[in-house]
């Protein structure tokens, strides 16, 4: 097991857990995606996805407001996709939420990165270090995707 892999099983998911409905969602979106070679934005990848969590609003439906996200939406699909990409780099090596992207700068966030760098997978957040990582886990993620003919990871 390799250094990212170590720390990314230190991770603990909050909200991922708690609606697999939605975790499958999110993952087939992400994996249509990379199956088409594409990217998606955040907001086309939450759209019309009902959330259910016990722990937000007493379990009922939660649907997150792509035109003005809020702190909540955030740590929600943070954690998510942190799930989704603990399991996609700890089983075939790569990152899948680097093909999710923000709509303004057509990359992935700040946050992403930040996050990045805290599992050592980067050494630092500057620009050619970034973009460099961010091609190299899109290409790794639309290879392993493109060449699956079963259900995604």
């Amino acid at each position: 097991m390799d250094e990212v892999a170590k720390k990314l099983a230190e991770c603990r998911w909050t909200y991922a857990p708690q609606d697999p409905i939605a975790y499958a969602e999110l993952e087939k979106r992400i994996a249509e995606t990379g199956k088409n070679l594409s990217l998606i934005t955040y907001s086309d990848l939450v759209k019309g996805i009902e959330f259910h969590l016990p722990n937000v609003g007493q379990g009922g439906a939660y649907y997150m407001n792509t035109s003005g996200w809020t702190g909540l939406d955030r740590r929600i699909i943070g954690d998510f996709l942190g799930q989704i990409s603990c399991r996609s780099y700890c089983e075939h090596g790569f990152m899948a939420n680097a093909l999710v992207v923000n709509r303004a700068e057509y990359k992935p966030s700040k946050i992403f990165f930040d996050w990045m760098e805290w599992l050592n997978a980067l050494p630092d957040t500057k620009e050619d270090t970034v973009l460099r990582f961010w091609a190299e886990q899109v290409n790794k993620a639309h290879n392993w995707y493109k060449s699956q003919r079963r259900k995604p990871i």
